[in-house]
């Protein structure tokens, strides 16, 4: 089950509006970010044909992370989840920053190569958080007990 589909089904909803927009500002950014943190991969000694897992790594476990944040209920699982957001952006924004630096840039460059993993973080909990909102309630099941029935038999309370 899709977030997306515990909507209710109106075409246009500002979750779903939303959510196009996270998953189109989310591939820009997923984009740039790849760009940067696979060319970090290859300039600091990971293999050509290696160095697309680094990026997808790292900037999947943020979105899955992002995910699960928003989805899971409270508790550990969902702190657990926290965790690993704030480490997956945490790693994406280091290396986005020092394939800046390796490359030149000074703090503006650092500044700018940032954006995208924190865009990408944003964008995704945004439209996640909308649906939350517009998501129809279900309500509680009952917690009162079935009433027992308990069929007599008539033979048995005879004989008693």
């Amino acid at each position: 089950m899709t977030i997306l589909s515990r909507l209710p089904d109106v075409a246009a909803t500002p979750a779903r509006a939303t959510a196009v927009g996270a998953v189109a500002v989310t591939s820009l950014a997923s984009w740039m970010s790849f760009t940067s943190l696979s060319d970090l991969a290859v300039h600091n000694g990971i293999a050509d044909h290696q160095s697309a897992a680094f990026p997808l790594i790292v900037d999947g476990l943020t979105i899955v992370s992002t995910i699960a944040a928003a989805t899971l209920s409270k508790g550990w699982p969902r702190a657990y989840a926290w965790m690993l957001l704030v480490l997956g952006t945490a790693v994406s924004v280091a290396g986005n920053s020092a394939h800046a630096v390796t490359n030149g840039g000074g703090p503006i460059a650092v500044a700018i190569s940032v954006i995208p993993p924190l865009v990408q973080l944003a964008s995704i909990h945004l439209a996640i958080t909308l649906a939350h909102e517009e998501s129809p309630r279900t309500p509680m099941p009952s917690a009162a007990p079935e009433p027992v029935t308990e069929e007599v038999d008539e033979e048995l309370l005879a004989a008693a």
